[in-house]
């Protein structure tokens, strides 16, 4: 994979309350309200409008917040200017730039990024550039350094409950909730460099004890490209592992779209396909397909488009189960509202007749070369969807287009939208420039945590192996180790030992999760006059029986007595 390019982001939330107000970043799950919202595009400071922001406006679709009075406030929901900064927010952020060693801005500037697929309620997701990467800002990995390009301080977006083709529904707990997002240079070359570099940010941001932990509190995008392709960014990344499967399969999928370019090419010119859609409507009026007969129950149509040279490409596998008929089922799913398409390389099908072909192939005047997309629907529906895919097909002739695409459970991706432009961002004019003065810069790094190897040999030093201490270093218990370590009885290599093995073999046995403040308040005040092993059974009498912890041991000393 020489010619691969891979660059990554990260969005690592915080651990403090909200960005641009003191509402906290939890909340009670329950909706005490909600608020409904249409969201469109606007022009930048230019006077341009962002490819991105048209795709989603152009969808029409109708926004709900879900609204908690005890976690939401007028901030959120765009109603309110937003409330200054937090020092300590932004120190947090300034923490992590210079723990990369990256070069800090002389004043941080708010600015506006036009985002209007309904996770934000203002149509708009505000960020603020912190630092910018220089030639000490790296990653090292074992297949060489990666450099870092970009750190910014930004607000979270809402948490989606459902997504549909009318519409969609968001909670608003997430939302403003601050975060930073770390990208790097293209350097890495491989799937498995992409991975430790993921993993090494991580553990990096983890050092720092400033960011929250926990499922969904970090994820990646992933910027991908190959000689003769094009750049895609793979949003929503959550799980580490599947990194390399994406890669892989992005480099197929590229692979196999410049293969399918040079085929088409042998065959035709793009001025051979011309959008001239055909309402085939009267063929299937009896039809036995389902998909077809119920649209057209609910005085849908079916329409029609020919695309020259395309026989047997629409077919053609472009990702393990993904073909290229796919990809344009996709934007038909986008721009059109629909839930996809046929086409003639998967016909007779889906309850389509050979009859119905034949005369779809005789209307349509398909040669032997020609292929067909059909798509049903309401008329104006199936105007847009066959306008995106003759968009789509034509860009075939070109290879890869660039795109917006979403992360998918199998390592497989999915269109999202167009990649966004310069013309999304524009200036907050609620906000004032932050000045960073070089005061503050130098009382953060006076107290900028240890590195990695720094820690793992001060863990050597109290007596843990060196297994052990780089095992603890890299896993999510370092922070609840250090905290309980202070006042705690039990010797380090204890509290190592239960928070690596014995709590992981609680997990296993369907024992519940404990917060990190149950855990470092038990292993802080576990007497030394119990056996350890007890431990478990104080967590769970805490935990779940709402015993204060001098009943609780208590209760352990009663039945050690009674054994």
């Amino acid at each position: 994979m020489s010619s691969l390019k891979v660059g990554l982001e990260f969005h690592q939330r915080l651990a403090f309350h909200k960005l641009f107000c003191n509402c906290p970043s939890t909340s009670s799950g329950e909706a005490s309200g909600r608020v409904i919202r249409r969201l469109r595009s606007s022009a930048s400071e230019l006077g341009e409008l962002d490819p991105a922001a048209l795709a989603e406006a152009s969808r029409g679709r109708v926004f709900t917040y879900h609204v908690d009075d005890s976690f939401n406030c007028l901030v959120e929901l765009d109603e309110e200017p937003p409330h200054p900064i937090d020092d300590e927010i932004l120190d947090a952020a300034l923490e992590v730039a210079l723990y990369f060693n990256m070069t800090v801005v002389d004043e941080a500037r708010v600015m506006r990024k036009t985002v209007i697929d309904g996770s934000n309620t203002s149509g708009f997701q505000r960020t603020l550039l912190v630092a910018l990467g220089n030639n000490d800002s790296i990653v090292e990995t074992s297949e060489g350094p990666v450099r870092l390009k970009s750190l910014c301080l930004e607000e979270e977006s809402a948490f989606i409950v459902e997504s549909g083709r009318e519409s969609a529904e968001y909670k608003l707990d997430r939302l403003s909730i601050p975060l930073v997002e770390i990208a790097t240079e293209p350097d890495i070359k491989s799937p498995s460099q992409a991975l430790e570099a993921a993993e090494e940010v991580g553990l990096a941001l983890r050092m720092t004890g400033k960011v929250m932990r926990g499922l969904g509190t970090i994820r990646q995008d992933i910027n991908i490209s190959i000689e003769g392709g094009a750049r895609q960014e793979i949003k929503g990344v959550q799980n580490l592992r599947l990194i390399p499967e994406i890669v892989e399969r992005e480099v197929l999928r590229q692979s196999n779209l410049i293969k399918l370019m040079s085929i088409l090419k042998e065959r035709c010119s793009p001025s051979s396909l011309t959008y001239n859609p055909v309402n085939l409507t009267s063929i299937f009026k009896d039809t036995e397909s389902k998909v077809i007969s119920r649209a057209l129950s609910k005085g849908g149509v079916v329409n029609g488009l020919k695309a020259p040279g395309f026989k047997g490409l629409l077919g053609m596998e472009v990702q393990p189960g993904r073909r290229f008929g796919t990809e344009l089922a996709d934007y038909a799913r986008v721009w059109g509202r629909l839930q996809g398409l046929i086409h003639t390389d998967e016909l007779p099908g889906y309850g389509v007749s050979e009859k119905e072909v034949a005369r779809l192939s005789e209307v349509l005047k398909l040669s032997e070369k020609d292929a067909a997309v059909i798509v049903v629907g309401e008329p104006e529906r199936t105007e847009a969807a066959l306008k995106a895919v003759y968009g789509r097909l034509l860009q075939a002739f070109n290879g890869v287009p660039s795109e917006t695409r979403r992360a998918l459970e199998d390592g497989n991706t999915d269109y999202l939208r167009p990649l966004p432009g310069s013309a999304r961002m524009y200036p907050e004019t609620d906000v004032p420039p932050i000045p960073v003065s070089r005061e503050r810069l130098e009382r953060i790094r006076a107290m900028l945590p240890k590195r990695p190897r720094e820690k793992v040999r001060e863990l050597e030093a109290m007596g843990l192996s060196s297994h052990m201490a780089q095992q603890l270093v890299r896993s999510h218990h370092l922070h609840v180790f250090e905290k309980a370590l202070h006042d705690s009885s039990l010797p380090p290599i204890a509290l190592a030992s239960f928070l690596l093995n014995t709590l992981p073999y609680i997990r296993r046995e369907g024992g519940r999760e404990f917060s990190d403040d149950e855990l470092i308040l038990i292993l802080r005040t576990f007497p030394s006059d119990l056996p350890r092993d007890m431990i478990p059974e104080a967590l769970t009498l805490f935990a779940d029986k709402n015993m204060s912890l001098e009943e609780v041991y208590e209760e352990l000393k009663r039945r050690r007595v009674g054994e």
